[in-house]
């Protein structure tokens, strides 16, 4: 587990380093690592930290681990030191200064971290947050999602030779859902929250 730690704070040092995207990097503080168990049974994966994380040079995934406590009690009571939380980019994105969604080009410029935290951590599941992330890391991993553009990836599983990839929707989006439909999935995410060891 030491050896998978160092290399993670390697991997860290080299995030902080990398100048590829040139309007987030004129715009940021820092680029934010992810954080958790160095061999997790489930990573999550966000599109990107927030600015609060940055301000705070708090790991990337802080802020939707939060939220998702409120989905997943577990990830409060034991289950988040078998987790690890991170994210597609790196940096908040931004232009001229101003916050924005990150674009598939600066997706694509961190995915090789991504990509390397995967091999270092090998958890058993990894979890894409939200609709854009589950699209970008299905995309990288199968070559496309097996949906349309319209179709929700939500908690359907993906096996790939090394983990199973099942995306999940934002909290945010569950929020505003009718209660009746937040309800049913809230039951089937704590579900799965359980079979994946959480």
């Amino acid at each position: 587990m030491e050896d998978a730690a160092e290399k993670l704070d390697e991997l860290a040092r080299a995030e902080k380093q990398c100048t590829k995207c040139d309007d987030i990097v004129s715009c940021r503080l820092r680029a934010l690592s992810g954080a958790g168990h160095p061999h997790a049974q489930v990573m999550f994966v966000s599109l990107h930290p927030s600015p609060e994380e940055e301000a705070g040079d708090l790991p990337a995934g802080t802020a939707v681990l939060r939220e998702l406590a409120e989905l997943i009690p577990s990830l409060s009571n034991g289950g988040r030191a078998k987790a690890y939380f991170t994210t597609v980019v790196k940096c908040v994105p931004r232009s001229d200064c101003h916050m924005r969604r990150p674009n598939s080009a600066e997706q694509d410029n961190c995915y090789s971290f991504l990509s390397r935290e995967i091999s270092i951590t090998t958890p058993h599941y990894v979890v894409p947050i939200g609709d854009e992330a589950s699209r970008f890391l299905l995309g990288k991993l199968f070559g496309q999602a097996d949906a349309a553009d319209h179709d929700p990836l939500e908690l359907r599983v993906y096996d790939s030779p090394s983990f199973k990839v099942v995306p999940i929707a934002a909290p945010g989006e569950v929020a505003v859902r009718e209660p009746k439909a937040r309800a049913a999935y809230v039951k089937r995410l704590r579900s799965l929250a359980a079979v994946m060891g959480l």
